[in-house]
This record gives structure tokens, C-alpha cells and sequence, in this order.
């Protein structure tokens, strides 16, 4: 009993210091096409989404959904803006064992268009 006790500690010791971690970052300059158009910048919005999952080499199951699908629109809603510029992103994740944690980080300014009125004129 002594020594599964003790290989269990270093067993979680080594979990601990020799885990797996790798990231990758990139920008982007919108989310949507804004060919000049005026905007006012409301805010610079930082979100952080995370999921773990069970992986098995080549093999995975996510615990939850991967929020991936509607990112920009979260990010959005909070202060209902319109679009994101000067969009910067990294995701990392982390193994501890069979599981892994995956971070996706998005951070950018967040702007939105005043509301315009077209006039046509009569000829």
C-alpha cells in the first residue's frame, strides 16, 4: 500500500511537470468586409472560450461542444457592436495525460455603424 501510494504521487508529479503544451496566435484585420465605411470604435473586447476533451492520440471526444461555430457573434453580443477590428487570436491547449484543455482567446476592438440615411434626389 506504500508503494502505490508513492508511485501515485509521482505518477501525478510528472503530470504536472512534463505536460504537453503548444499555442498559435494570428490577426485579422475584421470579420467583416468594411469597404469605407465609417465606424466609431466602442470598446476593445477580450474572450476566452475553453473545452476539454478525452484524447487518444489520433482519437478525441470533446466534453462539450466546441464554441468555434458562432465566435465572433459571442464576442459581439455582449455590447451589441455591429464588427471587430484589428482582430488578434491564439488557442493553446494543454495535456495533462488523456485529457486536454483547449483555450481559444480573441481579442479586438469592437465598433459599430452609425445609422444611415439615403436620400435620393428627384430628377
Amino acid at each position: 500500500m506504500k508503494h502505490f501510494f508513492t508511485i501515485t504521487c509521482i505518477c501525478f508529479l510528472f503530470l504536472g511537470l512534463f505536460n504537453c503544451a503548444s499555442s498559435s496566435v494570428g490577426i485579422a484585420t475584421s470579420n467583416k468586409p468594411i469597404p469605407n465605411t465609417p465606424y466609431e470604435t466602442v470598446k476593445t473586447v477580450e474572450k476566452t472560450f475553453t473545452w476539454y476533451a478525452l484524447d487518444f492520440i489520433i482519437f478525441g471526444i470533446p466534453f462539450s461542444e466546441p464554441p468555434v461555430t458562432d465566435l465572433y457573434e459571442k464576442v459581439m453580443e455582449e455590447d451589441s457592436g455591429d464588427a471587430l477590428v484589428n482582430i488578434r487570436y491564439w488557442n493553446d491547449k494543454s495535456i495533462f495525460g488523456p485529457l486536454t484543455r483547449y483555450r481559444f482567446t480573441i481579442k479586438g476592438d469592437l465598433v459599430r455603424f452609425p445609422s444611415q440615411t439615403t436620400t435620393k434626389s428627384k430628377k
